[in-house]
């Protein structure tokens, strides 16, 4: 998958091109076309575009006849009047498409009622784009406009999925709930690897009435030192068609609200969490009451323990916190710092999961969860077909 945002917009303009050419003039585009769009065309991606345009194919049922946009076009046109009209601050948050069609013969139509709509003197900005997202929802419906969110395709998956989001007509999942005793969060630390945690997460699962959910909270890129931790869901068993992903933090952010609580602040801006280097005595000592606290939860925290060349060399939490201290410090590897600002964070919202279970929410949290990241849990989010 792409590592940033360059490559990020060449893979979706591949497949902007192949359903272009595809459903349009009815062939597939040649390689050399491709490596002019995507440089790292490769016959791995080629079996990808041909899998998100077959189901892309089957949702349309032969319709045809429309223009493709991403970078010009319609959904320029789109996102420019949801952020500027409608009170829109991150695209994602509100909608995930990553290409948009329209029937040609209906284009200046669709853009007309669009401008039309959300232009209306004295309505609010979330007026505004609840109108917004009711009259795309319409052309959802009727295959005239349609925003395509792709997600990643496993090679051992034979066929991708095409199915529609936030169209206010599905019928919601209600039964998820957690696993008691899924909540892990290990701190071992060297003994898969030296120096590093041999994980960077909080882990949790969930029962649902198909299967069951897998969650993560981590940082998603270890070899930055203080960087963002996401939490993320891949569905299990029967479930494990719906593809998820990460969890919307304003969904996150709603939730923990109406309980007074709030997500754990960033590693970069953690008063506890310092530049490596600069650790305090104080700074220690909040990450040691917080173990000290949890420690009676229902959380697996492995073995609180340091290894060394696969020799257990100390046991304990502090012994576990001064060693990843120090290894960080001396850079034993570019991923020890990464990892280790992961669990610390992985720890405070080990702490959040039970205060929601000692107010009797996790149900609803779960639900949250499992909506944030279909990002479906607002009559503010748009719709669009996800391709996955």
């Amino acid at each position: 998958m792409a590592t940033n945002a360059i490559e990020t917009a060449q893979q979706e303009n591949g497949s902007r091109y192949w359903f272009e050419s595809f459903l349009e003039k009815g062939k597939e585009p040649t390689d050399s076309e491709m490596v002019k769009i995507y440089g790292g065309y490769t016959p791995e991606w080629k079996s990808t575009y041909r899998k998100q345009v077959t189901a892309l194919k089957g949702f349309l049922k032969g319709n045809k006849g429309y223009q493709y946009s991403r970078d010009s076009g319609i959904m320029p046109y789109i996102e420019g009047i949801a952020t500027k009209d409608c009170g829109v601050s991150v695209k994602d948050r509100w909608n995930p498409m990553d290409i948009v069609m329209v029937k040609t013969n209906m284009k200046k139509v669709v853009e007309g009622t669009i401008r039309e709509l959300t232009n209306i003197e004295g309505m609010s900005k979330d007026a505004r784009l609840e109108l917004l997202n009711a009259y795309m929802r319409e052309t959802l419906r009727d295959k005239v406009l349609i925003g395509v969110s792709l997600k990643a395709i496993k090679k051992t998956k034979l066929s991708a999925n095409a199915e529609t989001s936030n169209m206010a007509d599905t019928k919601a999942r209600i039964d998820i709930n957690l696993i008691e005793g899924s909540i892990k969060c290990d701190l071992t630390l060297g003994k898969k690897n030296d120096y590093l945690f041999d994980t960077g997460e909080l882990a949790f699962d969930m029962k649902t009435e198909k299967g069951s959910i897998h969650g993560q909270s981590r940082n998603f890129q270890y070899s930055q030192p203080r960087n963002v931790v996401q939490t993320d869901l891949t569905p299990k068993g029967a479930d494990a068609g719906a593809k998820l992903g990460k969890v919307s933090s304003t969904a996150m952010d709603t939730f923990l609200t109406g309980l007074n609580m709030s997500r754990p602040i960033s590693p970069s801006k953690h008063p506890h969490i310092p530049p490596v280097g600069m650790w305090s005595d104080s700074d220690k000592q909040y990450w040691i009451s917080l173990y000290n606290r949890l420690k009676n939860e229902n959380i697996d925290f492995g073995e609180v323990a340091v290894y060394q060349g696969g020799t257990l060399i100390q046991k304990g939490f502090e012994n576990v916190l001064d060693f990843a201290i120090s290894y960080e410090e001396d850079q034993m590897d570019r991923s020890s710092a990464g990892r280790f600002s992961s669990k610390l964070i992985a720890m405070e919202w080990a702490d959040i999961w039970t205060k929601i279970k000692s107010k009797k929410k996790m149900k609803e949290w779960c639900r949250c969860l499992y909506y944030g990241a279909k990002k479906e849990f607002s009559s503010k989010n748009g719709p669009f077909l996800k391709i996955y």
